[in-house]
């Protein structure tokens, strides 16, 4: 793989599994520390705890609140780096999204938006 810019090329994008699924975006990335050799990527992380941290501690909090509320623990989704097929303007993985904790919030929310009384029944209004 070329060289890669870790905080330009690769935090904030967006990811997409190998059957070109949407699947979130990188939210934090895991480093490993070696004596004696360079720095090595060992994970891409998703998830909303782990947005927030980066915004700040009072994020996390209301995070945290309202996962409470809603009675949903956070679930931090952690792919290995040797899953990233190719980076571009997206970061294209050799993963199924659906085997991944990566698509969770979407589907809560997908739930939450079809019991609404006159909801189609189905993302995006199709069956």
């Amino acid at each position: 793989m070329a060289e890669i810019e870790l905080v330009h090329d690769v935090l904030d994008m967006q990811l997409v599994d190998r059957n070109g699924e949407k699947m979130g975006r990188v939210d934090g990335i895991t480093i490993e520390l070696r004596d004696g050799q360079p720095p090595r990527v060992v994970e891409l992380l998703v998830g909303g705890t782990v947005l927030a941290d980066r915004v700040g501690s009072w994020m996390v909090w209301l995070l945290r609140g309202l996962g409470a509320l809603a009675r949903v623990k956070p679930v931090v989704t952690r792919l290995p780096f040797e899953v990233v097929h190719a980076v571009s303007d997206t970061i294209e993985l050799d993963v199924d999204a659906k085997s991944t904790t990566a698509m969770r919030t979407e589907q809560w929310f997908d739930k939450l938006v079809c019991a609404i009384p006159g909801a189609s029944g189905s993302k995006g209004g199709q069956e």
